[in-house]
Formats: structure tokens, sequence, C-alpha cells
């Protein structure tokens, strides 16, 4: 393979096969990512308008596990001093290692490949990440001493450690090396997928659009127009990344770029401050002040746009979602409460706190209770995945079903500990959740119970759930912005109880990583 140092001064073309001294194995260290909040200003006088959406850093974006380099048992003597660090990353390069396929013990060829290059004139492992055919991920290059419990991100103060892993190609990049030699073989399914979970985080975390290319300057002066995720060959002469992974470089771009923007969500305040989190875009707000507080956030179907409502009926639409009128201006016998769009993302329904449904462009009225009497106050509304019916919801936990929406059960005549505050349909239409007041959750249909907050005794309440779209998960939200996870819904992010005023609403597409 070619590489070069902190300063690309130097090139060679190493033979790994005899030079790897192998060891003991290792094993995988889990790590939680460390969350940073976005807001959107610093007042409580909100100004709401239209927004474009654009690629931007995603500095919340969960940390894969990673085999530490104590885990894996690097050989800190063996590291020389020199590390040099970028403030900007605009280029991962995928790489393989060249490396016999017949080895099974990945920490211990960690540990050759790091005696192996400092053996000469690197300071330490060329790469900044290596990935095993099981689909574990290595830390590479060291960064820093970290504190215990600190996620391994390969930066130190924010800012990336440079690797060795391309010459003339290391300043302002990443090195990402698949363990083996991929001429004859494909790496393996679990490989790719680990790749595309790295690549995924370190896109969101620098701002790179998977998709993307544009113009490099390496360090020989050389301009170039490099693909953001590039392999090593497209930079230099080598047959690095190996012939059966060069070509699937488009598909693994695209894989990367659905994760990154196939998963996130908003945090919506009373005062309309909105925190994005994940791939859900960072909007700003400019254009209308509110004349009422708001109540709630519906999503649109792209999980790129969505709705702010307010309960004296005003609609306020967000990043291409459409406006298809409001109830404010005119009599509403209860304060607006809920609001859902339709499957298409051209309309939408509103409900008050007596039942009453209010319907807007492509959305269609299959009845409501606004004439019945009931027993506690309607809370919300959940469509059904086709948009021909809808189920209410009380807070009591009763639930009214139009539509095609097939009743699976309430709390209607449950003596509940704390009242319902919200409900979630599974997306595969099968069943749904509601949640209480205390993080209690209450599963009916098939939309599996996999855990609840009721035990963690929270003084503050929880107001809102998004499910996965597997269906085989949740989250929470917090009147204070916190989230709380079960299943395999991934916690993006969260605004660690710093928001403006409460938490009212949480929207979005939240895809398991």
């Amino acid at each position: 393979m070619q590489h070069d140092d902190s300063h690309d001064s130097v090139s060679r073309r190493l033979t790994r096969r005899a030079a790897l001294q192998l060891g003991a194995g290792a094993g995988v260290a889990a790590v939680a990512a460390p969350y940073v909040a976005r807001h959107s200003g610093g007042t409580h006088a909100v100004d709401l308008g239209d927004v474009q959406s654009v690629f931007s850093a995603v500095p919340n974006w969960p940390v894969p596990s990673i085999v530490t380099r104590p885990r894996w048992g690097a050989n800190e003597g063996l590291r020389k001093s020199g590390q040099s660090y970028d403030t900007r990353i605009t280029k991962i390069v995928v790489h393989h290692t060249g490396t016999p396929n017949d080895i099974t013990d990945y920490a211990g060829l960690c540990r050759g490949i790091l005696a192996n290059e400092t053996s000469g004139e690197y300071i330490d492992i060329a790469y900044n990440w290596l990935i095993d055919p099981n689909g574990r991920i290595y830390e590479g290059r060291w960064a820093q001493d970290y504190p215990s419990g600190a996620a391994h991100t390969g930066e130190r103060s924010g800012a990336n450690v440079r690797g060795a892993h391309a010459i003339y190609h290391n300043t302002s990049t990443i090195g990402i090396a698949l363990m083996g030699t991929y001429d004859t073989v494909d790496p393996s399914p679990a490989m790719l997928d680990a790749l595309v979970s790295l690549l995924a985080w370190k896109c969101a975390r620098w701002g790179i659009d998977p998709l993307g290319r544009g113009s490099f300057l390496a360090t020989n002066g050389r301009l170039e127009n490099l693909f953001n995720i590039c392999g090593h060959r497209d930079t230099s002469a080598t047959d690095c990344p190996g012939q059966r992974v060069e070509p699937m470089l488009p598909a693994i771009r695209a894989r990367a770029a659905s994760r990154v923007a196939g998963s996130g969500y908003w945090i919506a305040t009373e005062l309309g401050e909105v925190l994005a989190f994940g791939g859900a875009p960072l909007v700003s707000t400019a254009g209308f002040r509110l004349t009422s507080r708001i109540v709630g956030i519906a999503g649109h179907p792209s999980g790129t746009a969505y709705w702010l409502f307010a309960g004296d009926g005003s609609v306020y639409a967000f990043g291409g979602a459409g406006f298809y009128g409001g109830m404010n201006g005119r009599h509403l016998n209860a304060p607006l409460v809920g609001m859902a769009a339709t499957p298409s993302g051209r309309g939408y329904w509103l409900v008050a706190g007596d039942g009453g449904i209010f319907s807007f462009g492509d959305a269609r009225f299959f009845g409501s209770t606004g004439g019945m009497r009931l027993n506690a106050p309607v809370l919300g509304m959940t469509p059904t995945r086709t948009g021909q019916g809808y189920w209410l919801y009380a807070r009591d936990g009763g639930v009214f079903s139009y539509g095609d929406a097939v009743f699976h059960g309430s709390t209607g005549g449950i003596r509940l500990n704390q009242p319902v505050t919200s409900m979630a349909a599974r997306p595969q239409g099968d069943g749904y959740w509601m949640i209480a007041r205390d993080g209690g959750v209450f599963s009916f249909g098939r939309a599996p119970f996999e855990g609840s907050a009721a035990s963690s005794r929270s003084p503050l309440p929880f107001v809102a759930m998004l499910p996965s779209t597997t269906g085989k998960g949740y989250v929470m939200l917090r009147e204070d912005g916190r989230l709380a996870a079960f299943g395999d819904a991934p916690i993006l992010g969260d605004s660690q109880g710093n928001v403006f005023g409460r938490a009212v609403g949480i929207a979005g597409r939240l895809s398991p990583l």
C-alpha cells in the first residue's frame, strides 16, 4: 500500500504478510454518543417562516460501537510524537489493508500493523479506522487519551487526528481500512454494513455530503476533483481498496447518504423553538410572530419538513411542507390539541380538545367526537398508514376509531396512575402505543412493549412519543426536551434539558442505525 505520514513527505510499498506478528484477541467496547443540542435562537419571542434545507454538520450523530486501542491491545510505547490535527474534514478515503484473508485474530492484526508501521518512519498506525469481516470497527491512529467512559471519536478538542493513509491526501481526510485483500473476493455484508455506519457517522459529524464530489488540493500542489467518499486508487496509483471494492463505492455512497438522511427528528417547544437532530434538516425561524403558544409539531411524510400548530388553530409550514389552511380566526369550541399529515403530505387533519376534526388539503373527514359526551378530553389523533382513517385518543386512554382504523384496545376502563399524554400508531398499521405522564407505556395490537420510563420517577412529565420505522421501538419525549429510547429506536441527540419553555412534541423519521 502507499502511505505517507504527517508531512506527506514519504512514500513506500509495504508487504505486510511476513511482517505481521499476531497476538491475543480483543473485545468490543461499546460507547455512547456525545450529544450536542442545536438551538434555533436565544429569545422567547420566536418568529416563524419558510426555510431552505441545507446539508450541515450533525455533531450529535451517535458514535457506533468501537474496539478502542486499549481493547485491541495497542502498545502505546511504539507510538511516536508528532500528531497533526485537522479542524475541517472534506474527504473520506476507503482502503483495504492488503493482508491475508485467512487471518481471524483481528485485534492481533491491528497490533501487527501498528508494530510494522512504527518500525519505520510512521509515527503510528496509518489509518484512522479499521473494520474486520465481522463488522467490528477498530480505533486506528491515536488522537488522545480519553477520559473514562468518553466516546473514542478520533478527535481532540473537535479536531480530527491526521492519518498517513494516502500520499499527498492526508490533510483534511479520514482513512478507513477494510481488513484483508479484496481483489478477488468481496468484503462480507457485515463489513460493508459497518463501513456504511462509520461513513454515515463521519459524514454527519463533518457535514460531508456522501454523494457529493468536489475539488481537493493535494499537498503536492495538484488540484483534483474527488468524490467525498473515494477509494485510495482515486488519489494515487495503487490497487487499493481492491478490484472488488472500488466498483461498490457508488452503492456504498448511496447507502451512507440514505442513512444520514433517513433518520432524524425535531423537538418543538411551546415557544416555537425547534431543535433538529440526526438527519433532520436544521431550519431557521423568520417571518411570522406567534399569536398563541405552540401545542405540537407534525412531521411531513418525507422526513424533511414539518408543521407547527398552536392552540388558537394557527398552522405554520416549514421546509417544503404546504400550507392548506388553519382554524385561527374561527370559533373553536375547544382549543386545538393535535395535528397529523396525510400519507401524501398534501393535506392534514386538525383536532380540538372536544374531538372536533377539521380536514384540509387531501385529508378526508371520517367522523369525530365533536357531538359526544366525553369522559375525558381528547388529546390528539393518529392516522392510519393508508390515510383512510384515524384514531382519536383521550386523556383517560379512551380510543375512538374512524374510517379504516381498527380498534385494538384502550385504557378507558383501567385505573391509571397518571393520565395518558400521547399515542402513536405502529408504522405497519397493526397496532399502537399510548404513554402516560409518568412514562408508562401501553401496547395494543401488534405494537410490542419494549419498556417504559415509569420506574424513572421523573418529576417532569413525558409528553410525546415517536416510533421507529420498523415498529420495534420508540422514543419518549420529556417536558424538558430529554428522550428515553426503547427497542431498536436510537437516540440521535436531545436537548439535555436545555430548552426554551416546555417541549411539546417530536416528529420525524426514526430508522434504526
